[in-house]
């Protein structure tokens, strides 16, 4: 199968929803057709080399009939050049070769500028993952234990975040960034089995920035929602209509993005949001407590105040225990120090240490020609992932990311070094953080690029399962903080 037809086995939907009164965004509403011969050959026109074909979607009997989906094509060097996976290439596609702007087209002339208040239905994005009727995809995304590569997730999780945000601000010469993630959580294991949906939109926005939310759910296998085979590349057709039921909730996720002024790199300002229903309400008010509540918790971290009384007796209570393991050296007067003989359950938080050095290439730059955001979290995470299992002896299942901020970009051809460790275990819960360095190959220079907490759950039974040992202050702290993430 040559690259082309493989990437066209993947449908983005850029959906406008349903009008003020009908959209709910826990459950979007849309129906696909085929489309006409007309607007068929006006798509074809419009395009050069490769075609981009357009669909009209009608939903129930509110919804417009003029509204289109986009299916998003790379040349065959854009896919053959990088490892991305198919979902994240055609949403790439879809922002440098203006889809998403195409769309101003179709719909009522609207000024860029960001006194323009536009709804969340005006940012909304829909992909499929059809895991279930298309083998090949699902090779594209299999892990060696037969089940979804969580890391490649994460990855087109970005993508869809910026397609949301760039919807949000099309008609605008602005920059969008991923500034941090706040929060990824997997509620269910991703099936190998079963077709899925992504869908994402703004939730929430401030002067220059944007709350994405991104739900994950399955496609019900006795609802109305089809997945059809319907072109002679072998593209796919997600459509729902009003008599849908809903998936499985499967993850959910919220990114903050950013936009910034193209000429001179400063915090630009973005269209706000119209909010049209007591649900958008309710998820704007969310987005503001969750705004507040960083704020508080980057003032409380570790780093910036000292642990609570409470903490503080947990490290005491460490530092007795691990005290007891270390031997005495000669001529020393710890009387308590090497009484014992550490237990084999117990492992020292330093002997957990990987490190991973990653070359940086052309193939994983974004669309400001710095590395992708998404390609960072699929790195994290897999070097996460290697030092939970060889620290449990077992594969885990994925629970969380928390709070990933992105602090420097980084540059095409620096070299990331990336140093992962177990910081905190309880019964079968483990907290792995992983701390990404921009290194000069030249000068030598490091420059701290992220730091990422993920939260794994080991199916180790209780008498087998293992537990991490802090030694010194340091490591005691970055035990406090894997147990303030993992809740």
């Amino acid at each position: 199968m040559t690259p082309l037809r493989r990437l066209c086995r993947l449908r983005v939907a850029l959906v406008p929803c349903p009008p003020s009164g009908t959209y709910a965004p826990s459950l979007p509403k849309v129906l696909g057709q085929r489309p006409s011969s007309s607007s068929s050959s006006s798509s074809s026109a419009s395009s050069s080399s490769s075609s981009s074909s357009a669909d009209s979607l009608s939903s129930s009997s509110t919804a417009p009939s003029s509204t289109s989906q986009h299916i998003a094509q790379l040349p065959p060097h854009a896919a053959d050049s990088r490892n991305r996976s198919l979902l994240t290439s055609s949403l790439w596609a879809h922002r440098i070769n203006s889809r998403i702007l195409q769309l101003q087209n179709e719909r009522p002339a609207a000024s860029a500028s960001p006194d323009r208040h536009r709804s969340a239905s005006d940012s909304f994005v829909r992909v499929s993952l059809p895991f279930l009727s298309d083998e090949n995809l699902l090779e594209e995304y299999r892990n060696p234990f037969g089940s979804i590569r969580v890391g490649k997730i994460l990855e087109d999780l970005d993508a869809l975040a910026g397609s949301v945000a760039y919807l949000h601000c099309s008609g605008a010469d602005l920059s969008i960034v991923t500034a941090s993630v706040d929060r990824i959580d997997l509620v269910k294991d991703i099936p190998a089995d079963r077709d899925v949906s992504i869908f994402g939109y703004v939730t929430y926005v401030g002067r220059s920035s944007m709350e994405v939310s991104i739900e994950m759910e399955t496609i019900p296998l006795d609802s109305e929602s089809s997945i059809e085979n319907d072109s002679p590349l072998g593209s796919l057709k997600f459509t729902r209509n009003k008599n849908d039921k809903r998936g499985e909730l499967l993850l959910s996720a919220k990114f903050i993005m950013v936009a910034r002024d193209p000429k001179t790199n400063k915090a630009a300002p973005v269209p706000q949001l119209r909010l049209d229903t007591d649900a958008e309400r309710k998820l704007f008010a969310k987005g503001a407590q969750n705004k507040v509540a960083k704020q508080l918790q980057d003032q409380t971290a570790l780093s910036n105040r000292p642990p609570s009384v409470e903490e503080m007796a947990l490290v005491h209570n460490l530092y007795k225990e691990y005290m007891q393991y270390i031997p005495s050296s000669e001529g020393s007067s710890d009387t308590g120090r090497g009484i014992l003989p550490k237990p084999d359950n117990i492992v020292w938080m330093k002997d957990t240490l990987v490190q991973n050095i990653n070359l940086t290439f052309p193939q994983d730059r974004n669309i400001h020609n710095k590395i992708f955001g998404g390609y960072l979290m699929r790195l994290a995470y897999e070097v996460a992932s290697v030092t939970g299992i060889m620290f449990s002896k077992s594969r885990l299942v994925f629970l969380s990311l928390d709070d990933v901020t992105f602090s420097r970009p980084v540059e095409i051809g620096a070299v990331l070094d990336l140093h992962s460790q177990v910081v905190y275990t309880r019964e079968d819960i483990l907290v792995v953080k992983v701390v990404a360095h921009v290194v000069d190959a030249v000068s030598g220079s490091r420059d701290l690029s992220n730091e990422f907490w993920m939260t794994f759950r080991t199916p180790v039974p209780p008498q087998e399962r293992r537990r991490i040992m802090p030694m010194g202050f340091n490591e005691c702290m970055l035990y406090l903080e894997g147990k303030r993430r993992a809740g």
